[in-house]
């Protein structure tokens, strides 16, 4: 028997598996905001005034009018008062939610355009800008509101307000569209603006208000436009009330595309040399996009949709290369002016930074990682990593134990096969080995009762042990008859011919049952005897 350390040829062709495994799992992946920002740095987008003839064909098919080429009547009409930045596809999307939702909700945050693209889209729905009402909404003005554009009463008889009044107009010419903006909307309580009355008959858009007898309920052909602040600033929570009367929610996301647009479009006169190759360079563009989607995306996620800041905001002033610091600082001041706990701080950036250095990979996004945030988010992580460590120390442990119990019978073992093989070389004699090999035997039972070997190690290697005793015994008790039948034939001093055969035929059968030593030395004496006599 042969005691060695296991094998490791098949841990050392797992082994650059394990180590490729290993670093797949570590290695982080692309991040998809950066990807996305790349794209869009590379391509151009189409603002109002780059599609005249596509805003003119859905003027003409909502108005029902024949189209022609280069006619310019709807570019006039979003013009008024003046040609704003607005991205065509998001102001075709907002075009054609409004013909099929005459009420709305219209939501975005700061620098958005949610004011700016209501008004120009009412312009293009109406065609005519004296059929559209504008109310600018101011705090604590509610009543005030209310009796301007609602009514009021005057000895005791109802007086209609601007808004009522133009509704009236809208009944006048029902060929006509008509709209009203009303900015700020958030500002005021809208029930206390429209009254119980017109609010309650709100709920069921075709019900009548009876306001003292006046008759009060929107036209069909009267499209309303509630504009607010998307988040934090409101002083009236918009909830599924206000909705079910002022129509669905539509929210105006920031919007990069309508960014880089504007930057592209600015008079090269007006900007240094910095700021010019800022943005023809196209890099620079991708990490200054890129900043401006992930914080948003941040403050989206953290924070909520409200804390966002728009493509109009201070943000589009700070794109160029040095001017990272100043965009930073400007999200913090916007969201730590609204916020008093867990405010945004300077090191919430580090894995955006991280994201530009390597090129566009994303921090702790491999799959060890998101295993382990995973872990996190549901809770299990403390869980987990105690019930790993327990494993591992005990894992540990067994193979302390394993390593112990393997060295002992490795010292126990190398003691048995000394003692054998010092046997077989005639070093001790049989007496002497089988005392030794029963001492070791005594020491193992020791070690197995004291739980240092465990039971089944235990009857393996005194099995063992027994094994080579017993080799031992059997050739003392081949030896003591060989010398018996040696010292018989030997009793007249005469070693004949029939006994010496009888003689080398019983070394022969024992030949491969004792030790090669103790049968040449058998086999030299017997052929000394012979030869003496002959």
């Amino acid at each position: 028997m042969h005691f060695t350390l296991p094998p490791f040829r098949t841990f050392l062709i797992a082994l650059p598996f394990l180590v490729l495994g290993l670093w797949l799992g570590l290695c982080n992946r692309p991040d998809t905001t950066w990807q996305e920002a790349g794209r869009l740095a590379r391509q151009r987008f189409a603002l109002l005034q780059d599609v005249p003839d596509s805003l003119q064909q859905l003027y003409c098919n909502w108005h029902r009018l024949p189209f022609q080429a280069g006619d310019s009547t709807a570019l006039r009409l979003v013009s008024y008062p003046s040609l704003s930045t607005i991205e065509w596809t998001t102001f075709r999307d907002f075009f054609y939610t409004a013909t099929k939702q005459p009420f709305m909700v219209v939501s975005g945050v700061t620098g958005v355009g949610a004011t700016k693209q209501s008004k120009h889209l009412a312009r293009l729905l109406t065609g005519r800008p004296e059929n559209i009402i504008s109310i600018d909404c101011a705090p604590q003005f509610d009543l005030e509101y209310h009796k301007k554009y609602i009514g009021y009463y005057e000895n005791g008889v109802f007086k209609p307000g601007e808004l009522l009044v133009f509704w009236e107009k809208c009944l006048r010419h029902p060929d006509q569209h008509f709209a009203a903006v009303i900015d700020n909307f958030d500002k005021i309580n809208p029930e206390t603006f429209f009254g119980p009355q017109l609010w309650e008959s709100l709920s069921n858009r075709g019900d009548t208000a009876f306001i003292n007898g006046y008759k009060a309920c929107p036209p069909p052909n009267f499209h309303l436009f509630s504009v607010t602040h998307l988040g934090p600033g409101s002083l009236v929570e918009f909830n599924a009330e206000h909705f079910k009367r002022l129509g669905r929610q539509y929210i105006l996301y920031p919007n990069p595309r309508e960014l880089l647009e504007h930057l592209r479009r600015v008079k090269p006169a007006s900007l240094d040399s910095i700021h010019l190759a800022a943005i023809r360079d196209t890099v620079q563009m991708q990490q200054f996009v890129f900043y401006f989607l992930k914080i948003n995306e941040i403050l989206r996620e953290r924070y909520g949709l409200g804390f966002q800041l728009g493509q109009g905001s201070n943000v589009r002033d700070f794109y160029a290369p040095n001017e990272l610091p100043e965009l930073k600082e400007t999200y913090m001041i916007h969201l730590n002016a609204l916020r008093r706990t867990r405010q945004l701080t300077e090191k919430d950036f580090s894995p955006l930074d991280y994201t530009v250095s390597t090129g566009g990979l994303e921090p702790n996004s491999s799959f060890l990682a998101r295993q382990v945030q995973l872990l996190h988010d549901t809770g299990y992580f403390v869980e987990i990593t105690m019930v790993a460590t327990t494993a591992l120390l005990t894992f540990l442990a067994g193979l302390w134990m394993f390593r112990r119990r393997e060295q002992l019978i490795r010292h126990y073992g190398e003691r048995a096969l000394q003692i054998y093989t010092g046997f077989e070389k005639q070093e001790v004699n049989a007496d002497v080995a089988a005392r030794q090999l029963e001492e070791i035997k005594n020491e193992v039972d020791n070690l197995v009762m004291r739980r240092k070997l465990n039971y089944t190690e235990g009857l393996y290697f005194l099995a063992f042990v027994e094994d080579k005793a017993k080799r031992i015994e059997f050739a003392r008790n081949v030896s003591e008859n060989f010398l018996e039948l040696f010292n018989a034939f030997m009793e007249d001093n005469l070693l004949t011919e029939s006994e010496y055969f009888k003689l080398r035929q019983f070394l022969q059968s024992i030949r491969h049952k004792v030790p090669v030593e103790i049968y040449n030395q058998f086999m030299d004496k017997v052929e000394t005897a012979y030869a003496a006599n002959n």
